[in-house]
This record gives structure tokens, sequence and C-alpha cells, in this order.
């Protein structure tokens, strides 16, 4: 079983105001991440929460959240809480970011299709990777392992030779909505 993990922990200081709750073709960008998810058959998910916590938990009181303390101490932090909360026997995991709300569930679904022990999946539209990247399971402690500050970055570059970047034909794997303006171009693009 492939489980996902769902980052909403930031504080959106360039936008404002909490990303995964931004409307967005009638819906918000965490429900439209959530459906793609369970479109694409995942049905594990952890979303984790840090800075607006009591927002989220406001606007989706159904819903299970993993509560990250240490959100400021950096993404890796809200990775490995929500990695954390998985059962035990996952084979893998994507991560999500809530500020990627064109993901679609056939992309998700190819990326999860590749994953396979020992490897990092990473999507590419054109000659850009995008998100969500896939981690195998056995790659877990290592991202476990990651100081304040660190990065997946570091984990997907250690070895190259694990790495396999998939093409995929949704542009939406690079766009993510960090300001208003790009929140507003987004709106304007897809009205």
């Amino acid at each position: 079983m492939i489980a996902a993990v769902v980052l909403t922990g930031g504080k959106s200081e360039r936008m404002g105001r909490p990303k995964a709750l931004l409307r967005f073709q009638g819906r918000t960008f965490l429900e439209h991440v959530l459906a793609a998810i369970r479109d694409a058959g995942i049905e594990q998910t952890a979303v984790v929460v840090g800075h607006h916590r009591k927002e989220i938990h406001e606007a989706f009181p159904a819903l299970s959240l993993v509560y990250n303390p240490d959100y400021n101490d950096g993404m890796s932090t809200s990775v490995k809480a929500g990695l954390k909360a998985l059962p035990r026997g996952v084979a893998g995991a994507g991560i999500f970011l809530v500020d990627h709300p064109q993901i679609d569930a056939a992309t998700i679904a190819l990326l999860a299709g590749e994953l396979c022990r020992g490897h990092v999946i990473l999507p590419a539209y054109g000659e850009r990777r995008g998100h969500p990247v896939f981690f195998a399971a056995d790659l877990f402690d290592e991202i476990l392992a990651l100081g304040p500050g660190e990065g997946l970055n570091q984990v997907v570059r250690r070895d190259p030779q694990r790495v396999i970047v998939v093409p995929v034909a949704n542009p939406g794997v690079l766009l993510d909505i960090d300001t208003p303006e790009q929140f507003e171009n987004l709106l304007r693009e897809t009205s």
C-alpha cells in the first residue's frame, strides 16, 4: 500500500492567509489535493498542519489532522510528522504540497505505479522536476534522520542512481501558489 502525506504546516507568510483554504474552482486547495489523491486510489493520507492548525481544523472538523509543533523548523519536520503518522507496512509515500492545487489523479497514479523499493520517484514536466515526490518506505529512515533546516532534496540527491524521473503531461506538478499575485493569475487563467 502506498500512502500520502499532505503538507499544510507552513505560515503562508507571502500569501497572508492559509493556502490550504484558498478557494479554486469551487473547492479549497486542500480539497483539490485530497480528491486527486483519493481518485488515484491512495487510501492512507496524513494531512500535516502547523501554523494554521486552528483554521484548517475549523474548516475540516471531520478530517483527522497530524499536528507538527516544530513547523517553524522547516518543511522536513512536517514530512517527518506525516511519515510517523502513517500505518506500519506501507510500501512508500507521496509527499504533497497543498499549494499545488492542479495535481490530478492520473499523474498521481502514474507516479505511484513507478514506486519500487529503494527509489525516489520525481515527476517532470518538460525539463523541470516538480511535485509530488514519492519515496519508498526503506528510505523513510533517511528522511527521519534529517536535521533541522535540512530538506528532502538531501535525500533525493544522496544517490542519483535511485532517482526515477517520470515525464508527466500535467504542468500542475510545477505550479505552486505562494503569493496573492500567483493566486490571482491562477484564477484568471482557469476561469
